[in-house]
């Protein structure tokens, strides 16, 4: 880093491709496996174009290009982060934005926080879901220059600070300092940004000044654009971990595992379409002067003196092994369920777990998911911090995540639950706790959430309202009221006596009759 350091100062070669595109050594160690990750989460032409089936040996290269063609990519690594993010981003964290509470340019900022039309919202979710395929990603919060003199010109110009996401490949160097507190802060950044036709612009960023280059054409033509005073006097950038490795700047994926596991479930699935070809279109085995050809209504040119054990023959697989290989796609797509703690969400076999190994993997999802929730919180917190000051003010706000997650199988609860009921306990301490637990989770808020258009819809059917005479009748139907779309409210409403069964909601012990 000294020797950017001294060109920096000095500005020689600042116009030469190599030194614009010179990179970090952890770049240069983890772009590859950067390529795959992002490749693994697109899927779809990326996959297909990263050419991550293995070739045979002997295998020409247009019979490799057409089993290419022929496979698809059963994409696990998206289906996880998906998941994950179903739950992180359920419910908006806590925001108390201090004295950004009044500013006017928040809530602009909050509809499109990168000035192309992308939510703020929207792109905290885009922030966790690249933080986790490829372990960090890089936020830099930018303030657009105007000829503005005053706050209110400014204002007037739209002019507000803005934040741009930029992937690991996109970040080419990097450098911490430990500043005299003992705090480490990111004292250089070189970023890739866009390409404009066949130029590609990059930008260098130390606490005093900012640089811009760009390198174009065929022949790779590198050229320094321009430095502008960095008026902010820091590098207004924030890396946003995953999980954090012991090299500052560089995450470690939680996915990189379920990623290769995924690769080889594509390498089976393209075994199991060679081998349905194969058994679909056998091979014709003949000598070289036999005029032969396969298919309905071919005909067969043997010469008069063929010796009759070299007569044409079809090989042909008979696909038994198409079980073991389905076998062991099974198997590894339960390792990838089980790595990352979703058996009981992804699974189909989730009911034949027992109930303390669902409690447990959900247990692990909630420990897991609270730390990207950390993650996330630690990275607003900075964003807000940049923003302040480019507003001129210090930020004085609380950002809060969520730390635990409603992601038990309420289902199967209510059914365990209504099972222990049934058993007929001696102890009535234990029964009426059992009640007090039916009670809470079939009325929990969170759990009842209903779809804003299917609370508008009539209900499906016309049910009808007895009372119910007994505890195992009404959480029957107080299930069928909750697969019909009623309300809590209305549930209450329709069955008061889930008092006596249940008791108050309130932790008060329930009578006993």
């Amino acid at each position: 880093m000294a020797v950017i350091r001294d060109r920096l100062i000095k500005g020689d070669a600042r116009n030469y491709a190599s030194y614009i595109v010179s990179s970090h050594e952890a770049y240069k160690l983890y772009m590859n496996r950067w390529q795959f990750l992002q490749d693994s989460y697109n899927g779809g032409f990326e996959y297909f174009h990263g050419r991550y089936l293995e070739p045979y040996y002997y295998e020409s290269r247009d019979d490799y290009e057409k089993r290419l063609r022929q496979v698809g990519l059963d994409n696990h690594v998206k289906s996880v982060v998906d998941i994950y993010n179903s739950f992180l981003f359920k419910k908006d964290p806590t925001r108390n934005l201090g004295n950004l509470e009044t500013d006017p340019t928040v809530g602009p900022f909050m509809d499109d926080a990168d000035l192309d039309g992308r939510s703020y919202k929207q792109f905290l979710m885009d922030v966790a879901t690249w933080s986790q395929v490829y372990g960090n990603v890089w936020v830099i919060v930018d303030k657009v220059n105007t000829n503005a003199m005053t706050r209110a010109e400014e204002l007037q110009q739209s002019v507000r600070p803005y934040v741009s996401l930029f992937h690991p490949l996109d970040v080419l160097d990097w450098e911490y300092t430990r500043g005299p507190n003992g705090f480490y802060e990111l004292t250089y950044l070189k970023v890739k940004e866009e390409i404009i036709q066949d130029t590609q612009f990059v930008r260098e960023y130390t606490p005093t000044e900012i640089n811009i280059y760009k390198i174009s054409g065929k022949d790779r033509q590198g050229e320094y654009v321009e430095t502008m005073p960095n008026e902010l006097g820091k590098v207004p950038a924030i890396c946003v971990y995953a999980k954090r490795s012991n090299v500052r700047g560089i995450g470690i994926s939680p996915l990189g595992d379920t990623a290769d596991v995924q690769k080889e479930i594509y390498e089976f699935h393209s075994e199991i379409e060679q081998i349905i070809r194969l058994s679909n279109h056998p091979s014709l085995v003949k000598t070289a002067d036999t005029e032969a050809s396969a298919g309905a209504g071919a005909i067969i040119q043997m010469p008069q003196n063929l010796d009759g054990n070299l007569k044409p023959y079809l090989l042909q697989p008979n696909g038994s092994n198409i079980d073991s290989v389905l076998t062991a796609i099974e198997k590894k797509v339960e390792s990838i369920d089980r790595t990352n703690h979703l058996g009981g969400i992804r699974s189909p076999e989730s009911r034949r777990l027992s109930g303390v190994a669902i409690s447990s993997e959900f247990s692990q999802l909630s420990s897991r998911l609270a730390t990207f929730a950390t993650q996330l919180e630690h990275a607003e917190e900075q964003i807000w911090r940049l923003y302040a000051l480019y507003e001129g003010t210090a930020f004085d706000g609380i950002v809060e995540y969520p730390r635990s997650f409603s992601i038990q199988d309420r289902a199967n609860d209510i059914s365990l639950l209504k099972m222990a009921k049934e058993s007929n306990i001696g102890n009535q301490f234990i029964n009426d706790e059992i009640d007090k637990k039916l009670y809470r989770t079939i009325m929990e808020d969170e759990a009842m959430d209903v779809p804003e258009q299917q609370a508008q819809q009539p209900l499906q059917t016309e049910m009808q309202h007895p009372p119910m005479e007994n505890v195992s009748a009404l959480v029957t139907h107080m299930r069928e009221m909750i697969e019909q779309g009623y309300t809590n409210e209305q549930i209450i409403e329709l069955h008061p006596e889930m008092a006596k069964y249940f008791g108050e909601d309130n932790g008060e012990d329930t009578q006993s009759s």
